[in-house]
């Protein structure tokens, strides 16, 4: 008979193992398969389909957040429902349709789906929108609109904002008349890369056709045009290096859209991890069900994930099996600082990485074994360690390696207890090491073990010297000194700072200003001649006006 593995208890999506491309996935029925629909996710849904209400005038939105954060998926899904291709969705996304209007109560729009380039945003619009005419009239031939933007992109020159606008509303009312839809849905994605371009390229792009799409929309009434754009950090994080008055343009173009910061509670990325994972509970070994249960009530009461509320908590702890409930925040938490977010998440739980949940999963399931955050580190060392010592953590991070890899000892709890507090002391943060955590972390909270962990406590600390103990607003280090996380102070600071300055600008009003004189020529001829100084940026140098040049023989600007 064969041996039973962890993975067999598994019964794993395959679709959160790929990621999603808006285009592509649109046209494929089961793209949405098994996409897992959060209380998160619900609201946000309502919000967004609460602009499409006669007298509303939120219409055009920005959804923010980080890479792999799960933001494309959720247009997909928008895309899906405002086109009314809800019977194409699964039964679970149907049953949790908005809460606060019916389907059929909305009009259903025509998707025009972008993904941005470094190119002119316009034209990436008006292609989009081309593909999506050619869909709707492929058996009734092209269009009056799909003919004037046809002869607008044949020009090689970038058309002019004036004639996008009315290029898309003519094609909006087009379909309207035709009733092919009741309005236009345009989703942008991946718009960072547009805002680089234009950044890079300030005289030749402007971002206020944005500002002109998004007032478009928000005035367009009973004719819909919906806006709905995506992108990894905020409008002032890509205009940084733009003078003052750029920048506080952009903030403008910014304000007329409504935000929402796609970024998921910790419970309910518990949520999508057990939703991947899909365990059957009634084949876990009881013991480990009664570890994974107090374990989750010991994290709860350390305060180790906030403000989220318990009942939930405690209903996932057996279905994140075999995941120690202490893993799942320091799991979220660093992959949003080192990986990819949702995405690097779901490669930990699903991929063959090693040291991941998939290697893991072939211990023998008898064996009653959890992962905890000793098997995370030598995950990180092994899949993150190349990246960690070539960032701004290598220095702390390569300190930590050395000491785990350094310490030599016949007891392996104590090797057990160093990698729990790498892991934490990498990431530096309120998840502190204290010495409730470790024993919990470490001894699974298995009642049998957790003496065996205080004594290796004691010996590391007392005998050995090799953790030290920071007081209860640091916990246990690998090092006895204190020390400064500067990537944390740096983002401090820019968080501090609304509105980075340029290096230039900043230097300008400590450069030294005072005239140069042409020493050569004066010795030569008896002549004197000298020259103002000023100083500019180059997107500053056209309209530089040097004062006082009648006074001088000559101007020099750097």
């Amino acid at each position: 008979m064969a041996v039973k593995r962890i993975g067999d208890v598994f019964n794993i999506s395959k679709r959160f193992l790929r990621s999603v491309h808006l285009e592509r996935d649109f046209q494929d029925p089961k793209a949405l398969a098994g996409y897992v629909t959060t209380e998160f996710v619900a609201e946000c849904r309502d919000r967004v389909r609460d602009g499409l209400r006669p007298e509303s005038g939120r219409r055009a939105w920005r959804i923010t957040g980080d890479y792999g954060s799960g933001k494309s998926s959720f247009a997909l899904l928008i895309a899906n429902e405002l086109a009314g291709r809800d019977s194409g969705l699964s039964p679970q996304l149907v049953r949790v349709s908005s809460r606060k209007s019916a389907p059929s109560e909305l009009p259903r729009l025509l998707p025009v789906l972008v993904t941005c380039s470094r190119q002119s945003l316009g034209r990436s619009i008006l292609q989009g929108l081309q593909h999506a005419l050619s869909f709707v009239y492929r058996q009734g031939g092209h269009s009056n609109a799909g003919k004037a933007i046809e002869e607008i992109l044949a020009v090689p020159v970038d058309p002019k904002d004036d004639d996008i606008i009315k290029a898309i509303l003519d094609a909006r009312n087009r379909v309207i008349a035709d009733r092919k839809s009741g309005g236009l849905l345009i989703v942008v994605d991946e718009l960072g890369k547009y805002l680089e371009y234009a950044a890079q390229n300030p005289t030749s792009q402007d971002v206020f056709l944005l500002q002109q799409l998004a007032e478009a929309a928000s005035r367009s009434g009973d004719s819909p045009l919906f806006l709905v754009c995506l992108l990894h950090q905020g409008f002032n994080a890509y205009a940084d290096q733009l003078n003052q008055s750029a920048q506080r343009e952009w903030e403008k173009v910014a304000g007329r859209f409504e935000e929402i910061v796609f970024s998921q509670p910790v419970e309910q990325i518990g949520s999508l991890i057990a939703s991947a994972l899909n365990v059957r509970i009634a084949e876990i070994p009881r013991r480990n069900s009664d570890v994974l249960h107090s374990a989750m009530q010991k994290a709860i009461s350390l305060g180790w994930f906030g403000s989220a509320p318990k009942p939930p908590l405690l209903g996932l702890a057996k279905h994140l099996y075999p995941l120690h409930p202490t893993v799942l925040p320091v799991l979220i938490r660093a992959f949003r600082r080192f990986g990819q977010n949702e995405r690097s998440l779901f490669s930990f739980l699903l991929s063959n990485e090693p040291f991941g949940l998939q290697a893991f999963s072939e211990n023998v399931l008898e064996n009653g074994q959890l992962y905890r955050l000793c098997d995370l580190f030598d995950y990180f060392r092994s899949n993150f360690g190349h990246k960690l010592a070539a960032t701004s953590y290598r220095v702390r991070w390569s300190l930590i390696d050395s000491v785990v890899e350094s310490y030599a000892t016949e007891e392996p709890v104590e090797l057990e207890i160093l990698k729990t507090v790498a892991i934490l002391n990498l990431l530096n943060d309120d998840l502190l090491a204290t010495e409730e955590l470790i024993v919990c972390a470490v001894s699974g909270n298995r009642t049998q073990l957790e003496q065996s962990v205080k004594q290796g406590l004691h010996s590391l600390r007392r005998v050995k010297r090799a953790l030290y103990d920071r007081g209860r607003s640091q916990g246990l280090c690998l090092w006895p000194h204190s020390s400064v996380d500067l990537e944390k102070a740096y983002d401090d600071a820019r968080r501090a700072i609304p509105v980075p300055l340029r290096i230039a600008t900043a230097l300008q009003p400590y450069l030294k200003t005072r005239p140069l004189v042409a020493r050569r020529h004066y010795i030569e001829t008896g002549n004197l001649r000298y020259f103002e100084v000023h100083y500019c940026t180059v997107s500053d140098l056209a309209t530089l006006k040097p004062e006082d040049q009648d006074s001088s023989d000559g101007v020099i600007v750097v």
